[in-house]
């Protein structure tokens, strides 16, 4: 009975060891390889490779995560890789002093232009502001507000529409 040559799966089933003996086949691959050369010769070729490669060192694979999440980190925009919460709290009391010092210097300014916030100090001085300034000065009334709302410009002065207001100092 003439044989074909061997198929890849036959040639590394042989290679490895793992043809059954009992199998007829095995008996059949058995004798092809060893009546036939070029199947002989890739069978040794698989035998010396897989030599070679048991003999190698197992060398763990090197971890790419942290290859890739400095890709990753050099990629994102400078502004997304600041720390802001370690940021905010070195900037937070450069923050409150630079308000420290502008409360001063207006304290200061304040104190030099005649206005002063001593309570003790009792001077009448007519205030006239503006009537978009009504809201926040707390020198009208409700109702004069309303009216101030319905009847008057923005950029007028406060004096022509509410009778002058004094503000004790």
């Amino acid at each position: 009975m003439a044989m074909t040559h061997l198929t890849e799966s036959q040639i590394t089933h042989a290679a490895d060891g793992s043809l059954g003996s009992d199998d007829v086949s095995a008996l059949d691959v058995a004798a092809h390889i060893a009546s036939c050369d070029a199947c002989r010769a890739l069978v040794d070729t698989q035998v010396a490779a897989r030599r070679v490669l048991a003999a190698r060192p197992i060398v763990p694979v090197r971890d790419l995560s942290a290859a890739v999440r400095a890709t990753l980190e050099n990629e994102r925009p400078w502004i997304e890789r600041l720390n802001w919460r370690r940021l905010s709290l070195r900037v937070a009391p450069i923050a409150a002093a630079l308000t420290l010092v502008a409360l001063f210097v207006i304290r200061t300014a304040d104190s030099a232009t005649g206005r002063s916030g001593d309570l003790a100090e009792s001077t009448t001085t007519a205030v006239d502001h503006t009537v978009a300034s009504a809201l926040w000065s707390g020198e009208v009334s409700e109702d004069q507000l309303l009216t101030l709302f319905l009847s008057a410009s923005p950029d007028e002065s406060l004096s022509t529409y509410v009778p002058a207001v004094t503000k004790e100092k």
